[in-house]
């Protein structure tokens, strides 16, 4: 019994320390990273005689892209901080090859920026999840098309695309030293579809990214 407290009081002291920071400090860090992104729900139909309906459905695939930029950290509590950020994120989708159509893809330039409550679980490790806005600044559609036994290279501006959203941003992060490895799950909650009467079309990206923490 006796030594089962000693493990609890031990195991209670590490958990007080496990904030990287002191309460009340404030740590800014540049970040680079990769997506893994793609738009759920914006699966295209092509017609095929080889289907019973006559369509085949292409699925939106995941693209992959960049993110980079800085987010800032206030510590709140010795387990609790808040975090910050403005990030560039490279997202959009893309789809398989068919017959006629090869490389179609959607860019999204966009400017993230999400807030964050970062809960530290253990020496270095922390669970987050937040909100995040986001808008596009520049946006287009690319792909080929097979015409008259000839490819043939297209791009529009994506207009269908609207440029704002909510995301809610879940994951979890390990600190050594004064870097960070930092994995989220971006979870769009807005449609960003412009067509009337379409089904909900949301941004989902896979996030990995690198920090450096001037203010440890």
């Amino acid at each position: 019994m006796k030594k089962f407290l000693l493990l609890t009081t031990m195991l209670v002291a590490s958990l007080h320390g496990f904030a990287q920071h002191e309460v009340g400090s404030l740590t800014v860090m540049p970040k680079v990273g990769i997506n893994l992104a793609t738009i759920a729900g914006d699966d295209m139909y092509y017609h095929w005689e080889g289907s019973s309906s006559g369509y085949e459905k292409l699925e939106s695939k995941f693209r992959i892209g960049v993110v980079a930029g800085f987010e800032g950290e206030y510590q709140l509590s010795e387990p609790l901080a808040l975090s910050v950020g403005i990030l560039y994120s490279l997202q959009g989708n893309r789809y398989d090859d068919i017959e006629y159509q090869r490389n179609y893809s959607s860019t999204f330039h966009g400017i993230n920026v999400p807030v964050l409550l970062n809960y530290y679980i253990m020496k270095g490790l922390a669970v987050k999840a937040g909100l995040q806005a986001g808008y596009v600044f520049y946006k287009n559609t690319s792909y080929d098309s097979l015409i008259d036994d000839a490819w043939f290279s297209s791009k529009t501006s994506a207009s269908i695309y609207k440029p704002f959203d909510i995301a809610i941003p879940l994951g979890v992060s390990y600190d050594f030293d004064k870097w960070r490895v930092d994995l989220r799950y971006n979870y769009g909650l807005t449609s960003i579809s412009r067509l009337d009467g379409m089904p909900s079309v949301c941004n989902r990206v896979i996030q990995l990214s690198l920090g450096y923490q001037l203010g440890k």
